[in-house]
Order: C-alpha cells, then structure tokens, then sequence
C-alpha cells in the first residue's frame, strides 16, 4: 500500500497502475480463454473441412468416364504410328498401314541480293480457305528480309512463318505453313506498287515448291482415311493415332485392351481420402484419456455427426464394395485388396461407374453428403462463419472495455490526485502546529 512521508508524497501512477491491473485480469483472462478456444476451433474446422474437401476431390475423378476402366494401346514395334486409346475405344485388333505422311507446304523465292529492292506493293498471302491477310511493303522495305519481317508481324499466328536462308547466290525468302496437308496450302497474291512484288506471286511468280502440301493417308482394316494432320484422332473410336513413317501396303497391329491401373489408382486415392478425413474427425472430436490430451472439439457434435453419416453410407453399399475387392476395418477405414479388384473389373468394366460414378449407388448419395458437409451455405461453413463472428464480437466486446478501462482508470487517478493534495495540505498543517508548539514550549 502507498505510504505517506515527508512532503506527503502519494505514488499516483503505480497506485493507480495496480488497482486497474487488479481490476482488468479476470476479464483479460476470460477474453484471452474465448479468443483461443475459438481460434483453436475454427483452425480444427479448418483442417477437417480440408480432409472433406479431399474427398470431394476424389469422388469428382469417377465423374464421367473417369468411373470407367482406361484402355492400352500396344502397337507392334516399327509399325510407323503410336496410338493412344482413351475409355471410349473399343476393345479388339486392327490391321493399319501408314500409306502416306501429311507434309506442310512450303514455298522459295529466286536469290536476290541482301540488299537489293524487289519493289513495293501490297503481298497477300491466303493459307487454305481462310480469309487472305494483306502485307503492305512501303518503298524502300523490299529487300527480302524486310518482307520476310513484315510477313511474320502480320501472320503471326496464322499459320504461315517466313525465314531468309542465306545462299552462296544471295538472299532467298521460304514461306512454310505451319499445318500439315492441303489445309495449310499457301496462296500468295501481289498488287499494287511498283509491279517487283509480283515475283513472290504463288501463280506467275518466280516462287518454287518445295514441299507440296500433302494429307496423311492411312488404311484401317481395309478402309481409307486421309487427314491434313499426322495425328488422327477420328480414324478409330476414341483411338488417337499418330503417324511417323510410311510404309505403303505394310500392315501392322494394333490392340486396344481394358487397362484398370489407372481406376485402381484413383480408387487408392479415394480411399486415403476416406480414411484421412475420418482420422481427422476422430482426432479433433477424441475424449482425452490415458494422459491423452482431447480433441479441440471434443463435446461439438458436428464432426462425430460427419463420420457417422459417412460410415453409414459406406456400410450400406458394403455388398458391393466387398465385391470389388474393398474391406472396412473396425474403425470404418477402408483398404482394397488390388488382386481381387483387378478380378473383379476384369470380369465387370462398368462395376466401379455404377458405384461410384455420377450416378452410381454409392457415388450419388456421397456427393449429396459432401455438398452438405463443405462449400459456400454447408454445415461447416456456417459453423466457421458462427465462429469468426463470435471473434469479431470479442474484439467489439475488447473495445468498449477498454473504455471503461480507462475512464476507470481516469477516476482513479482523479480520486488519488484529490486524496494527494488533502495529504500535501495535512502535511502542511501538521508542519506549523510543529512549529508552534515548539515556540510555545521555549518561551
């Protein structure tokens, strides 16, 4: 406690500094328990929305054909193709011979001196049927390499590249399609000008071919099929075949065949998904016990609600999942014996699409469950939503106790400043009844 001295002296600040830290740490200490109670909780709901979301994601894979076994593609070796097969390709052999290889047109002028002037005009280049693109060159920008720049400012990206090869007899300008086969055909037209452009004409021109604009021919089991590309992705029901060497009248083989690796893959990922969100919701929700610490959520219905309604719609397609190789431990994890599954799917392509597919038994009633659980207006983004508006009404709640704080604070230091300057005049007083005394006593 402050003490009165000589020159009555009260210690204001420290006074005043400990009666308001006596009167503030109750209500601290609560504001700080709710603040790390609640951060802790919405960290916890974080983590198992997380796990959920996971799931999410591994379910979404058996949409569509993702729920179907892929297809392998095995083409004999030197064949002059490799071939890709996707879930639409049907299974069998097919006989293939790569006739012809799609090449891409491509066009030379006459050598001409690096710095000499072709003309000047306006060069319009066409490639196939599309709409032709207009180049004009100015008097003065018809060297070949000035044309050959303008040509790839205008036409970049539209599928014709111009380059200057550098020859012992000058300059010569090569316009190349940028696509293969008769589709990328290069038309060059001139006009305008001085008349010299009239040399770059495709027609009339001094322009050379050197390479003719030819489509990609194969036979696939006795039927034609030509294409502008060396990547034919129409030949063969979800078969994408790519050419790489001609062999007119050599067939080679190709055979399509269920492949489950890729399910199954997808199937292991589904089910580290499942077990990582319901080990997340055991620990968050767990009664400690055995000097165990518990679970943030311990008490918190919502995450034990989650696992069991998940558990119940896994036990009620256990039958089919037991079928395909699936097995539930008795904390209601799930493993999947691969053998058993690669018998099953063998024996079954379509078993995984009507169990976990878009519409599939299992699959249906888990995207309705995971649309609930997560995402915008779903049961843990409103129990996250309570929570960040309960902090936000600590903070509010922080606030206007601090202005109390300190108009307490501002009365106590008016009480003990009024209590100081009676003390200070007591002392005074004191001081001259001290003095008076003492005359008397010596007179």
């Amino acid at each position: 406690m402050a003490t009165i001295s000589g020159g009555s002296m009260i210690d204001v600040n420290t006074l005043v500094s400990q009666l308001v830290a006596a009167e503030r740490a109750p209500t601290d200490t609560r504001f700080n328990k709710i603040q790390t109670t609640t951060q802790a909780q919405i960290s916890a709901f974080g983590q198992i929305t997380s796990a959920l979301s996971g799931l999410d994601g591994s379910l979404k894979r058996f949409d569509g054909e993702g729920a179907l076994p892929g297809r392998k593609a095995t083409v004999a070796p030197d064949a002059g193709y490799a071939a890709s097969a996707g879930t639409k390709a049907r299974i069998g052999s097919y006989s293939i011979s790569v006739e012809r290889l799609a090449t891409a047109h491509k066009l030379q002028s006459a050598p001409l001196g690096a710095s000499t002037q072709l003309g000047y005009g306006r060069i319009s280049v066409q490639v196939g049927s599309g709409t032709a693109v207009d180049v004009d060159i100015p008097p003065g920008g018809g060297t070949l390499a000035k044309i050959g720049d303008a040509i790839n400012r205008a036409l970049s990206g539209k599928g014709v590249s111009a380059t200057i090869v550098h020859g012992d007899d000058g300059d010569v300008l090569t316009l190349a399609a940028t696509a293969t086969g008769t589709a990328g055909r290069l038309t060059v037209t001139t006009s305008g000008g001085d008349g010299g452009l009239a040399a770059l004409a495709s027609s009339g021109g001094t322009m050379t071919e050197v390479s003719q604009p030819v489509d990609a021919k194969v036979v696939i089991d006795g039927v034609t099929r030509t294409s502008s590309s060396n990547s034919i992705a129409d030949g063969l029901d979800g078969v994408t075949l790519t050419l790489t060497k001609a062999a007119p009248g050599t067939t080679f083989k190709l055979d399509v065949a269920n492949d489950s690796s890729t399910l199954k893959a997808q199937l292991l990922t589904f089910v580290s998904s499942y077990n990582t969100a319901l080990s997340q919701m055991r620990a968050q929700s767990a009664v400690g016990a055995g000097g165990k610490a518990s679970g943030t959520l311990v008490g918190d219905s919502a995450p034990r609600s989650i696992m069991q309604g998940l558990r119940s719609t896994v036990a009620a397609s256990y039958g089919e999942l037991a079928k395909l190789g699936f097995k539930t431990a008795v904390d209601g994890s799930l493993s999947l014996d691969g053998t058993k599954f690669d018998t099953a799917i063998a024996a079954d392509p379509a078993a995984i699409d009507r169990l976990l597919g878009s519409n599939g038994t299992l699959g249906k009633t888990l995207r309705g469950a995971m649309s609930s659980y997560v995402g915008s207006g779903s049961m843990l983004d409103s129990r996250t939503e309570s929570l960040n508006k309960r902090l936000k009404d600590l903070g509010r709640q922080r606030d206007n106790y601090e202005v109390r704080i300190e108009r307490l604070t501002a009365q106590y230091r008016t009480q003990f400043s009024a209590l100081d300057a009676m003390v200070t005049r007591l002392q005074s007083t004191s001081s001259y009844l001290s003095q008076q005394l003492a005359s008397l006593s010596s007179s």
